[in-house]
């Protein structure tokens, strides 16, 4: 079976449940949780795929890592896939939530990598620019990444302008490159 059809039929039902229990955002902040811890704790995921490991400490390093006190709801569903054994799927089950969560409550993504910090003037300014188009609201993360040594690379949902000094540099050296190839 497609891998992505059984997390976004466990997504879709979490996300109408919630919704109909009036929790959708508490859920999506564990949601939020978990899928970052999934990303930071790389054991997490061998953990839960290890079938020695039994199904109660799995229930309680899930709700762990979705946060200090999760909900009835959050709780029920984490038995629901442990029953079913369908806890491979989580993370995607995790992110699938949240983008739904996003769609539902118009929230768009935005990102503006720098090379050095940027003030908060600007960072203001870049949201202010950001929502002028759009309805919603906007989260919006600043990241610092020297390693694009100026510029700067921003983008938000499925857009993406990189302007930076390190992309700009290795397309002066493809093209000179290309350029000396053909010569030879």
């Amino acid at each position: 079976m497609n891998i992505g059809i059984i997390p976004m039929r466990y997504a879709k039902a979490l996300f109408a449940f919630a919704k109909v229990k009036g929790v959708e955002d508490g859920v999506y902040t564990e949601m939020s949780m978990l899928a970052h811890n999934f990303i930071n704790n790389v054991s997490l995921r061998s953990t839960l795929n290890n079938p020695v490991v039994k199904s109660e400490d799995k229930h309680k390093l899930i709700c762990t890592a979705a946060g200090i006190k999760v909900s009835d709801v959050f709780v029920r569903f984490i038995e629901l896939v442990l029953n079913h054994k369908r806890e491979e799927y989580l993370q995607s089950i995790a992110l699938m939530y949240k983008d739904l969560y996003r769609k539902s409550k118009q929230i768009s993504i935005g990102t503006l990598t720098t090379a050095s910090p940027v003030s908060a003037e600007t960072e203001n300014r870049m949201r202010e620019m950001l929502m002028k188009d759009k309805e919603g609201t906007l989260e919006f993360e600043t990241i610092v990444n020297p390693a694009i040594l100026g510029g700067f690379i921003f983008g938000i949902d499925t857009y993406r302008l990189d302007a930076s000094v390190a992309t700009q540099l290795k397309r002066v050296k493809n093209q000179f490159m290309e350029k000396n190839r053909k010569s030879i």
